[in-house]
């Protein structure tokens, strides 16, 4: 009796162990999909039309935060939010965050919240420098700051490894070293940043583009670690720099369209697992994009996960370039795409310039 009451306690954690994976093996479904209004129609700056391209979404369990990859004009910001509500959310005008550091701040491309759900944090494309110059230094920031406060209080910090700095360029020294190869033996010179997770005491950095300049390189899915740790409210990070996962698509999934790429990694601190979304922009094939998931031993060893479709068992597949990720439930997640400029679907609805596409994916 003893035996089989310990084998059966055995058996429940086990099960209780695998029930997260198990439920994301069963697949996921797309259960809305709908359009946002960034800002009024019909704004322009410099004389041309504004295009929402949004790029980051987070949910901080009180807000919605979005950012638009595309500088905004005035008192419009980049950063924006609204109440988060299950209805009708959208019916007023999102609020903007015009503080200094995220109105200068250019190219936004990932959120992140760390698992205690104390900090958020938010990234650039690292993907612009100019040599000599200064002008370019705003391309090369990864801002922080407590989630305590609202909003409209926010007084974001930059993460800086070197004294004096206003952005980020100390880190981006450190990453373009961290991604060093035979071929460019002195750091990378070309790189760009679309993806951010924070745990405990690590940060990942999702790179999607590596190579020698910004119409010459090749599409990634790398993960870049560091630790790091907060000295009271500001963050200190390590020189510990290193390689997680460098991943091959095309022999995880042949089937998948080429050139698929990193756009997006967060960490799910319920399930302890990653999640990744991959993203194609094409002339011939369109947009369109894919979600995986890997606990971090996955990534180790360059494995993913490919969500598919309950309904069907196809790879779930986002007709939009799917840009990031944040959970709006214990099963649910938001994902918001960037389109760039192009007038996509949603339904019978066409995409207008103010306008970003986003989908809910349910488990």
């Amino acid at each position: 009796m003893k035996t089989s009451y310990f084998s059966l306690v055995a058996i429940l954690l086990l099960v209780g162990c695998q029930r997260p994976a198990s439920k994301l093996m069963d697949g996921g479904a797309i259960v809305k999909e709908g359009l946002i209004d960034c800002f009024q129609p019909g704004l322009q700056a410099g004389g041309r039309e504004v295009w929402c391209e949004a790029s980051a979404v987070l949910s901080d369990g009180k807000n919605l935060l979005f950012a638009n990859d595309k500088d905004m004009p005035d008192a419009d910001a980049a950063v924006f939010y609204w109440v988060y509500s299950a209805n009708n959310m959208w019916s007023k005008k999102p609020t903007y965050l015009s503080q200094n550091l995220f109105k200068t701040s250019q190219k936004y491309e990932d959120f992140s919240l760390t698992p205690d759900r104390k900090y958020a944090f938010l990234t650039t494309g690292f993907d612009r420098v100019k040599e000599g110059s200064t002008e370019w230094d705003s391309y090369n920031s990864l801002l922080y700051w407590p989630v305590s406060e609202t909003p409209q209080k926010i007084q974001p910090k930059a993460v800086h490894l070197k004294t004096g700095e206003k952005f980020s360029m100390g880190l981006r020294e450190a990453l373009s070293q961290a991604l060093l190869s035979p071929e460019f033996p002195q750091g990378m010179p070309y790189f760009k940043v679309e993806g951010f997770a924070a745990t405990e005491n690590k940060f990942y950095f999702g790179i999607r583009e590596e190579g020698k300049k910004y119409d010459d390189f090749k599409y990634k899915v790398k993960v870049l670690t560091v630790s790091y740790h907060f000295v009271g409210d500001s963050v200190a990070m390590g020189t510990d720099f290193q390689t997680l996962a460098d991943i091959d698509i095309a022999s995880l999934q042949p089937n998948l369209p080429k050139s698929l790429a990193l756009s997006c990694i967060e960490y799910d601190a319920n399930r302890k697992i990653f999640w990744i979304l991959t993203s194609i922009e094409s002339e011939t094939q369109g947009n369109s994009a894919y979600l995986w998931w890997a606990s971090e031993e996955e990534l180790k060893k360059d494995q993913l996960n490919l969500v598919t479709d309950r309904s069907t068992g196809l790879p779930l597949k986002f007709t939009h370039k799917a840009e990031d990720l944040t959970a709006v439930g214990e099963n649910r997640l938001f994902v918001i795409h960037d389109d760039d400029r192009n007038r996509t679907k949603v339904g019978n609805q066409t995409r207008q310039p103010h306008q970003a596409a986003y989908s809910i994916v349910e488990f």
